[in-house]
């Protein structure tokens, strides 16, 4: 008899260290952990993720609602069939179907993981995040009226952004070029300068975008004209001699050694142009000048000849064989060798050094992303930050860079973007496109006084620009 019961006491033991066993791995006391991802404490039509992760057994369910004066609405339910570590949530609100308006609420997400800490329920979290919601887009009006634009040149739009607008400008397809507010005493009256890239297609048409801080966007269309412009195409043919004594100087001798002369060529047309390419974008888009500091037409380097146009689609044969395709953006000026180079215009020196396919170069910002360049010097004489006039001499005209022959490479951009430089010479062009747009918001808005901007502009390039 007492054997059988000692028997069953080993039963239950064993059940009871079995039970545990299996138990408490069940068994943890880890919440799961949220974040709700806003940039800001606005909620709108723009998308937001909100990131929950569970450290024990996984997450089980999800639960995401907006609660403000009229009730809860829920945005999402999600339910784990199998245990998930992690997941990210996107979040868009859908006002109309929601029937949600402008105002305070609250966001609350709730999670819950499959620990059995509670039997049949696990660790539960919720979280609340105060927000406002913000479903209406910026008001936009356009204040110039005619905007005549070539493909490839520069255009000006004068317009008005109510005051929850975070971010504006023109958007002509992929492109963006943002609009500059408070140089006019109404804070909401903008000015943009923009380009018609000569590789975007002519049916695109420009439009004024205004974003608020929740993210929503307003569209505006304005009267816009584009007048096609043919660019040149051109065939340049490749020797050895040239790759040899200029191209493979470029690049550092230890990285060309097992190059053919080919694959040296495109390291450098190809890749290392779009490097400099980027590089200038980069320099454009940081512009922080927000003042006019240019006046009157810009000024073509005196007595020069243009050699190269701009834009020109260069076709480019070696031994025979089509290996590459290039745009030329900024036209080739010469006079004799090593001619004074002046600036174009009044500006800010904001990048004097090496930018390797245009050798030794100077950027100049002329203001509200306004900027010209200059490539290919044998010497540089001026320096990060200088303030520079019109035809004050920088340096002096070479073939650095992958330059035949000594010249000027000159080149217009607007946030970065090339432009026909043919247009800044014209003070016609200048004053019907660009001034009188200025002028007439001027009268009718005022001007607000000129604060001096130089600490806080934007420079790259070598601690000291003056070569020779």
């Amino acid at each position: 008899m007492n054997g059988i019961r000692g028997f069953f006491r080993l039963i239950v033991l064993a059940l009871i260290i079995a039970g545990i066993i299996y138990v408490i791995p069940q068994v943890e006391w880890y919440k799961p952990s949220i974040r709700i991802k806003l940039d800001s404490d606005y909620v709108g039509t723009n998308p937001f993720d909100i990131e929950v992760k569970d450290r024990g057994k996984g997450l089980k369910r999800v639960r995401v609602s907006l609660v403000d004066a009229h009730g809860e609405s829920e945005l999402i339910s999600k339910d784990y069939p199998v245990p998930v570590k992690e997941d990210i949530l996107h979040i868009k609100l859908d006002p109309v179907k929601l029937g949600i308006k402008d105002g305070p609420a609250e966001i609350r997400v709730q999670a819950e993981d499959r620990s059995r800490i509670k039997l049949f329920s696990g660790n539960k979290v919720t979280v609340f995040q105060k927000v406002v919601v913000d479903i209406t887009p910026p008001r936009v009006e356009v204040l110039s009226r005619e905007h005549y634009v070539n493909l490839g040149g520069s255009g000006l739009v004068v317009y008005k952004a109510s005051s929850d607008t975070v971010k504006s400008g023109v958007k002509v397809g992929e492109y963006f070029f943002p609009g500059y507010g408070g140089y006019f005493k109404d804070p909401e009256v903008h000015m943009a300068f923009f380009a018609y890239p000569y590789n975007v297609e002519p049916s695109e048409v420009p439009v004024i975008v205004a974003e608020d801080a929740a993210g929503n966007l307003r569209t505006t269309s304005f009267f816009f004209r584009l007048k096609k412009v043919v660019y040149r195409k051109s065939t340049i043919n490749v020797s050895d001699d040239f790759i040899k004594s200029k191209v493979a100087s470029l690049l550092p001798a230890d990285s060309v050694k097992n190059m053919d002369l080919k694959e040296l060529f495109l390291k450098v047309n190809r890749e290392l142009r779009q490097k400099n390419e980027a590089r200038i974008g980069e320099i454009g888009r940081n512009s922080v000048v927000k003042e006019i500091l240019w006046h009157g037409k810009f000024h073509q380097l005196s007595n020069s000849m243009v050699q190269a146009n701009f834009a020109d689609e260069r076709t480019y044969v070696y031994r025979g064989e089509v290996i590459d395709h290039q745009y030329h953006l900024g036209y080739d000026l010469a006079v004799t060798r090593k001619y004074p180079v002046e600036a174009a215009n009044d500006g800010v020196v904001v990048f004097a050094g090496d930018l390797g396919i245009y050798g030794n170069t100077v950027i100049i910002d002329h203001g509200f992303g306004l900027s010209t360049l200059y490539g290919h010097m044998s010497s540089i004489d001026v320096n990060l930050g200088d303030r520079v006039k019109k035809k004050q001499i920088i340096g002096r005209t070479g073939e650095t860079g992958l330059a035949v022959g000594d010249h000027l490479h000159f080149g217009v951009y607007i946030h970065g973007v090339p432009v026909l430089p043919v247009e800044w010479w014209d003070e016609q062009w200048i004053n019907n496109n660009i001034i009188k747009k200025i002028k007439e918001a001027e009268a009718e808005f005022g001007v607000n006084e000129r604060v001096d901007n130089k600490e806080g502009v934007f420079l790259e390039g070598e601690e000291s620009g003056k070569q020779s």
